[in-house]
């Protein structure tokens, strides 16, 4: 009978502990609360861009951090770094091929300061934000994306750029930090990533400028008074364009334009050629004046001519304006 009987207390030992391994781990579970965070970023599309002015557009990125115990105070610090379209996180451009339009990304308002990844510009923060118990929280980061006046004048083509990774990152923690620099580098820091898009369309387009023309000072219209200007033309491609000039305020042709001094008024004309033989005005294929980019400059002729009775004393002054068609 002894031999049966050990054989039953050997059985229900080995059940026991068994019993007890299945259990340790279920106690530890219950202990222990979990956080996590993600990162999401915005798709930014400028369209069709000015490229003789500088152009911006914004979105949104959030920090969204989630807790399954007590309430948490979030502390981040936003990294934006190169991007697919930039040589450097110094550098970060939209490129089109191996064109490329230097770009600016900041927080706006809030952060007028470029971002960087604490390299050669500070990373963003450092914010806080508090969740409370067994929620989620977020916080929202304002991205700012400023194309300047590129120069030169870029070609035409879609130009973009994508931060992603490491590119685009939050460092987070539920310690309090001073300083980006100290959260990157706490030992219980945590990154979440996400990723950000830009993008530009460049087409083919002329800017024009000019100078003023100014016929000086004089007593007596009995003598003609000459002046020029110089009309500039600056396209992103070579192409033939097409410079027309209006008849002012209040004139009425190219040789019949009126400087104005109150109700008071002094005629002149603007011409293509020195001898004032070729009026140019805003009749496409008649009166016109033509050129080729991507650069030409045109000098306007301007004639005053003699006139009777003598002008009013006083300041004339008129505005053309100057029309490029390509």
């Amino acid at each position: 009978m002894s031999g049966p009987r050990t054989k039953r207390r050997m059985l229900l030992s080995a059940a026991i502990a068994l019993l007890f391994l299945v259990a340790c781990p279920l106690l530890g579970g219950r202990a222990e609360a979990a956080i996590s965070c993600t990162l999401t970023g915005p798709t930014l599309t400028f369209g069709t861009i000015n490229i003789f002015s500088s152009s911006t557009t914004s979105g949104n990125a959030t920090l969204t951090c989630t807790t399954t115990g007590q309430p948490q105070t979030f502390y981040a610090c936003l990294s934006v770094s190169t991007g697919t379209g930039g040589t450097t996180p110094s550098n970060r451009t939209l490129a089109s091929g191996t064109n490329k339009l230097p770009i600016q990304i900041t927080g706006g308002a809030s952060w007028p300061s470029q971002i960087g990844n604490g390299t050669s510009y500070p990373m963003e923060g450092v914010v806080n934000f508090s969740v409370p118990k067994l929620s989620s929280g977020s916080y929202t980061f304002p991205i700012v994306v400023t194309i300047p006046t590129p120069s030169p004048l870029p070609p035409a083509g879609t130009y973009a750029s994508t931060f992603t990774g490491t590119d685009f990152q939050v460092y987070w923690d539920t310690a309090s930090h001073a300083t980006c620099a100290a959260l990157a580098a706490a030992g219980g820091t945590t990154t979440a990533t996400g990723t950000f898009s830009a993008s530009a369309v460049v087409v083919n387009q002329c800017g024009v400028s000019a100078t003023n023309m100014n016929f000086g000072s004089a007593s007596l219209l009995t003598a003609a008074l000459s002046a020029t200007a110089q009309v500039s033309v600056s396209c992103n491609a070579t192409l033939p364009v097409t410079v027309a000039l209006d008849n002012g305020a209040t004139g009425t042709g190219p040789t019949s334009r009126l400087m104005t001094a109150g109700t008071h008024t002094i005629q002149y004309g603007i011409y293509k050629d020195s001898a004032h033989s070729l009026p140019w005005g805003n009749t496409v294929g008649t009166n016109t004046a033509s050129g080729t980019g991507p650069s030409t400059t045109l000098t306007a002729y301007g004639q005053v001519p003699a006139q009777s009775p003598a002008p009013t004393p006083g300041s004339y002054a008129d505005v053309v304006g100057v029309t490029v068609t390509y």
